[in-house]
């Protein structure tokens, strides 16, 4: 076994070295252009950045997959900067990465408005709250984009972090479904993909949820165990979207959390290889697990559906809907269990003018050169009170919102027929939830549906949907 010594002899070269790889970084900005950056170069001129970037280190699942325990591993190696406060979620990254979206967004913000900004005492935030579009010259705005802003933000928070931990090379952070794509476009990073058999997420998430306050798992009082798994499944599908998009990368990998529950030493050694770091489960790991769980053990987390009560409307619910995941992350599933159809649309559907839509072998790609594209969705008929919702695994370049409409008694579409859902531009994997059961009118009996898609204020741009699903009641 190497000697303290030796040990601290090893960890100071690779400080220097991980050091040079990042300092190396700002040169190649100078020549990595990214849509985020408009299709300039990232950074035209880093010749005054003295500061060595923290590599981050994103930790990325739904809730209940072990993420907890993993941030508990990070925190044994020095070099990984972040908040060692239980539950680790202090997301600096997410806030500053928040932060530039709202910066670099469309403005006359609804959250705040001019008085807001100038009172020094309210602490109210949101995107600008003046017009961010062109000039009627055409002159562009005075502002960073995205990219440049989240960069900037980077640079400053890394050299901050770096004066009080000087050993620091990397930041380690739970994170959302969107920010790997984000951060990805602006500089180096490492994704872990967690991933834990989805029903199992929904019992652990159920019982967390009974014993303390727990945002984000749709498990509120008065919530059906119906409509909890749809929010379940919701959830991990978004995740799994692109964690399958990931899977030519090698700068992610995939943790499961049985193997992290039952084989510990060969995960840390698989993280080790993956990130170059010296990290070593024990005590400190194991009361995380232990202070986390919700089950008599860390052996009885591990298949817990089977011998769980699980109502099996739930349970089948989610396993059609994650049907392929459970295959691809190697869980059991009945082989009777019938997956989620998934439609895609064609350019044989009928569309606007505003767009077109050509087929791949993957998904339908979609040209948007107006501001109310859609595409007719047939369907078999069907009565509206078999459809709960209507899921759209999509991602865009364009628009500010995606919309359902379906026809009224006399055939024709209007805005008292509709739902609408906000939309960003990424190039993550979104999936639009569209709960149509909630909507007063949501009845009759439906032969199509009209999907528009990047509307709003665009400017001509791409998009792609993946997947339409219809979610039974």
């Amino acid at each position: 076994m190497r000697n303290p010594a030796a040990n601290q002899r090893a960890r100071k070269a690779e400080d220097v070295s991980t050091s040079r790889r990042m300092s190396g970084y700002g040169a190649a900005l100078a020549v990595w252009t990214s849509p985020l950056y408009g299709g300039r170069a990232m950074a035209e001129d880093r010749s005054d950045d003295h500061c060595d970037l923290l590599m981050p280190i994103l930790v990325a699942g739904y809730g209940r997959v072990g993420s907890t325990a993993l941030m508990a591993l990070l925190a044994t190696d020095e070099r990984v900067a972040f908040d060692r406060r239980y539950p680790f979620e202090n997301r600096y990254l997410t806030y500053v990465a928040k932060l530039s979206l709202l910066a670099s967004g469309p403005g006359r913000s609804p959250h705040l408005d001019a008085v807001q900004l100038h009172d020094f005492t309210d602490g109210r935030f949101g995107a600008m709250p003046w017009p961010t579009g062109p000039a009627k010259d055409g002159v562009p705005v005075v502002r960073p984009s995205t990219g440049e802003w989240l960069s900037g933000l980077w640079r400053t928070f890394s050299a901050s972090v770096r004066r009080s931990r000087p050993h620091a090379t990397r930041y380690a952070e739970k994170v959302p479904f969107w920010l790997a794509a984000m951060v990805r476009e602006v500089m180096p990073c490492r994704v872990i993909h967690l991933v834990r058999d989805p029903r199992d997420v929904f019992l652990s998430a159920r019982a967390f949820a009974r014993v303390r306050p727990a945002d984000g798992f749709g498990m509120e009082a008065g919530t059906s165990e119906l409509d909890q798994a749809r929010h379940t499944a919701h959830g991990l599908l978004t995740f799994a979207e692109n964690e399958a998009a990931d899977r030519e990368r090698d700068d992610r990998c995939l943790v499961r959390y049985e193997d992290w529950a039952e084989h510990p030493d060969a995960v840390v050694r698989q993280l080790n290889r993956f990130l170059a770091l010296d990290l070593s489960a024990g005590d400190a790991v194991d009361r995380i697990f232990d202070i986390h769980a919700t089950s008599a053990d860390l052996g009885a987390s591990v298949g817990r559906w089977r011998h769980e009560p699980f109502s099996r409307v739930p349970r089948m619910l989610i396993e059609r809907h994650l049907a392929r995941q459970l295959v691809d992350y190697g869980y059991e599933i009945a082989s009777d269990v019938r997956p989620a159809e998934a439609i895609v649309p064609g350019p044989e559907m009928r569309c606007s003018p505003d767009g077109s839509v050509t087929s791949t072998a993957t998904s339908a790609q979609v040209q948007v050169w107006g501001e109310d594209f859609w595409v007719e969705l047939p369907l078999e008929p069907t009565p509206a009170d078999a459809i709960a919702e209507l899921w759209i695994c999509l991602r865009g370049t364009t628009g500010d919102h995606c919309s359902v409409y379906w026809p009224r008694a006399d055939g024709a579409y209007d805005q008292t027929h509709s739902i609408h859902v906000p939309f960003r531009p990424g190039w993550h994997w979104q999936i639009a939830r569209f709960r149509l059961d909630r909507h007063p009118l949501w009845q009759g009996m439906l032969s199509h549906l009209r999907l528009d898609l990047f509307n709003g204020t665009t400017t001509p741009g791409t998009g792609e949907v993946r997947w339409v699903r219809i979610v039974e009641r």
